[in-house]
Parts: C-alpha cells; sequence; structure tokens
C-alpha cells in the first residue's frame, strides 16, 4: 500500500530553523555592536569637543585678563598697602592682580581687581568691582575648570622660574615676565605659558 503524499507540506525542518536562530542572533549582537560602538564614538567625540571648547574659553579670558593687566600698587580690604602689584603667595594656589576693562559706563571706574584661585576642586576666575575693594565678598565668579586635581603656578623674571610673587623690593613693583598655569585632571594636564607683555616697573 502506497502512502500518501497529501499529508506532507512544503516547510523548514528543525535543524534548519535553528540554523537561522544562529545566523539572525550572530547579526543581532554584531548590530548592537556596531550600534553601542558607534554611540560611545559619538558621546566620546562631543565630550572632546566640549572640552577642547571649555579650554579654548578659559585659555581666551585669562590671557585677555593679561593682556589688560596694568601695574599698579594694590591695597587689601583694609585699605593696607599689600606692597606688591601682582601677588601669588607660596603655595597659595592664586594669583591676583589689576586689570584696565572697556568701558561700560562713564560713571564706574575701568579699573578691576582680578583673582584666579584653585578651591574646592575648581579653578576659578573672580572679578571684583573695583581696584581695591572693601568687601572680600564684593565680586562675581565665574568656574573655568571643575574637577581639578591640583594647580601648580610659576612666575619668571625673564631668567629663572619661582612658585611666588613677589620675591622682593624689586619684583614688588613689577609683573611677572612669564606665568605659567598647569591644571592637573585625570592624571593629564592643561599647561599655559603667558606673558603679560607689561615690562615697566612701577615708580613710586
Amino acid at each position: 500500500m502506497e502512502r500518501s503524499n497529501e499529508n506532507f507540506k512544503d516547510g523548514f525542518t528543525l535543524i534548519e530553523v535553528l540554523i537561522a536562530i544562529v545566523i539572525m542572533t550572530v547579526i543581532a549582537v554584531i548590530s548592537t555592536n556596531i550600534l553601542q560602538s558607534s554611540l560611545s564614538s559619538r558621546e566620546f567625540t562631543n565630550e572632546s569637543i566640549e572640552k577642547t571648547k571649555q579650554i579654548n574659553l578659559a585659555s581666551n579670558l585669562v590671557r585677555r585678563d593679561f593682556r589688560q593687566s596694568i601695574n599698579v600698587p594694590m591695597r587689601d580690604f583694609y585699605g593696607e598697602p599689600m606692597k606688591a602689584t601682582f601677588l601669588s603667595p607660596e603655595e597659595s594656589k592664586r594669583m591676583i592682580f589689576t586689570i584696565l576693562i572697556r568701558r561700560k559706563s562713564d560713571e564706574t571706574s575701568r579699573v578691576r581687581r582680578v583673582e584666579y584661585i584653585f578651591d574646592g576642586g575648581s579653578f576659578l576666575r573672580r572679578q571684583y568691582y573695583a581696584g581695591n575693594p572693601y568687601s572680600n565678598n564684593d565680586y562675581s565668579e565665574s568656574v573655568l575648570f571643575e574637577n581639578i586635581e591640583d594647580v601648580k603656578l610659576s612666575f619668571s623674571d625673564g631668567s629663572k622660574w619661582f612658585n611666588s610673587w613677589p620675591l622682593d623690593e624689586i619684583t614688588q613693583r613689577a609683573i611677572p615676565k612669564l606665568i605659567q598655569i598647569e591644571l592637573i585632571q585625570n592624571n593629564k594636564s592643561i599647561e599655559w605659558i603667558i606673558s603679560p607683555k607689561n615690562d615697566h616697573v612701577y615708580q613710586q
């Protein structure tokens, strides 16, 4: 007795289905890896662009301040002479000097005090509203960098580098020839060497 073929229909065998599932799984894994790689690459690129933008903005701001620096004596918040036209005490992680800004109003002075300081893991810029302010809270503050591990400041008199300024009675009336700022973050460093281009010594 011959078996009828009517009960048999075209279809996939179990082995063919398993092979198809394996192939689809491999394709899905490869596609997922490519997508994750693309997203990671995009995120890394965006982070790099933002970091570069941040560095450029901070660099332009710092260099502008030193281009606008003026060599005049400063007073503390009690009105006493600071015996410096540029001040960075040893191990203080800060710089204080005076700049001449563009005039916004005839009623306000163009002279401002600027302070760069490393505080609480951030590198900050503070601009006081006067050249010799009477209040240590009378300033506006900008955060240039966050999550900074350390800041190293160095100053050159034209022949040697020092960790503080001023050095003596002569340098009390002068701004450093060169200023080096090094920010350390995630075992990497951002370094600037700036020439204030203010060569004259203040004459009393």
